[in-house]
């Protein structure tokens, strides 16, 4: 079941991620960077196939 607690992990597994890719970017290990970044594009590919399944919302259901 997808909960917005695993969904908050993958955002924060992200946001690690992000910052080791960075990181090793900035010292030249370019291929740690590579299975960083495969991690993070099958994390994203997953956040958007569980975007894409949520129903459409009402137009103005957000507002207040």
């Amino acid at each position: 079941m997808i909960t917005t607690e695993l969904i908050q992990k993958y955002l924060d597994e992200n946001q690690t991620l992000i910052l080791a890719i960075l990181e090793n970017q900035n010292v030249g290990k370019l291929e740690a960077c590579n299975q960083y970044q495969a991690r993070l594009q099958q994390n994203l590919m997953y956040l958007a196939a569980i975007a894409d399944a949520q129903p459409p919302s009402k137009p103005g259901a957000n507002q207040a």
